[in-house]
């Protein structure tokens, strides 16, 4: 069995492990969420979800344009700890006197030794080079509103029943729609299913799709909808069905996940990540080392 699989199926005991940590925002700072990849994923779909005064940035963006924003307080996401990006726009941060607090799964990083404080969740420590569970244990660090892990395992349960169902070998083109911290995971699931199963990927908020980007679609599109349970999102997933399969995340959907003010997308997170991981082994290929990519961009 591959790490990823493993990585993925062991999150409902991450999620039980990071219980045990929690992080304070307060309502009178600015917060500023920095990250790439994955990791800036993460930090836009918290920053959507948290009731705090924040935006989110790449750290390639404060890099090469020499932007430090104004705020209170920096949170740096790095799986590794290593990426140089991120690494040395908390060293910019912190120059400018900033607090800067660094989140990551491996103990003594570049990260962690250049955060005037930093989370360092070793039990999160991933053999394979995408971010699966490790993903959504943060996310639900982040934005932490009460115990998941024994509904953790009924998502796994349900998303890997609903996917054996599925010929996903017919398909070659992703389409993931979602508006706000929906959109985040959508392009978290578009990332996945790109660095797993190299294949052709998109993301949208749900409405725009009808503007444009649905003149690609095709009966091999496989269209997901991470929907806030509106009409209109249940309105397009009718539309679409008349062309493509679509595989609705919502209340009484196909993974029937209610909607809860964004506080359920770590539990969205887990079928994305199993649908990139069952598609890569469909196309034979190994999705714990997908060629051109390290678990560290360091330039």
């Amino acid at each position: 069995m591959n790490y990823t699989y493993n990585e993925i199926m062991r999150t409902p005991e991450l999620l039980k492990k990071i219980e045990n940590y929690s992080i304070e925002f307060s309502s009178n700072k600015k917060y500023v969420f920095v990250g790439c990849g994955s990791s800036y994923n993460l930090a836009f779909t918290a920053s959507k979800i948290l009731k705090v005064n924040s935006e989110t940035l790449t750290g390639g963006k404060i890099l090469a344009l020499d932007y430090t924003p104004k705020c209170d307080i920096g949170i740096f996401i790095s799986r590794t700890g290593e990426s140089t990006e991120t690494v040395l726009s908390a060293e910019k941060f912190k120059k400018n006197g900033i607090l800067t607090i660094g989140i990551t799964c491996e103990k003594n990083s570049s990260l962690e030794k250049v955060c005037d404080q930093t989370f360092t969740f070793d039990f999160l420590h991933e053999e394979s080079i995408v971010m699966t569970g490790a993903f959504t244990a943060i996310l639900h660090f982040l934005i932490k509103n009460g115990e998941i892990s024994n509904v953790a395992k009924k998502i796994i349960k349900k998303s890997n029943d609903y996917l054996e169902k599925i010929d996903l070998k017919k398909y070659n083109h992703f389409v993931f729609l979602g508006f706000d911290e929906e959109y985040g995971i959508s392009k978290e699931g578009a990332l996945k299913i790109q660095e797993m199963a190299k294949q052709f990927v998109e993301f949208h908020e749900p409405l725009e799709y009808r503007h444009g980007p649905i003149s690609k679609l095709t009966d091999k599109t496989l269209v997901i909808i991470n929907s806030k349970d509106t009409k209109y999102e249940h309105t397009l997933k009718k539309d679409l069905e008349k062309y493509t399969k679509v595989i609705y995340l919502g209340k009484d959907g196909d993974i029937d996940i209610k909607y809860n003010s964004g506080f359920e997308t770590p539990l969205r997170v887990i079928f994305l990540q199993i649908l990139a991981y069952k598609k890569a082994i469909s196309e034979g290929l190994n999705p714990d080392r997908p060629e051109n990519l390290s678990k560290s961009v360091k330039i």
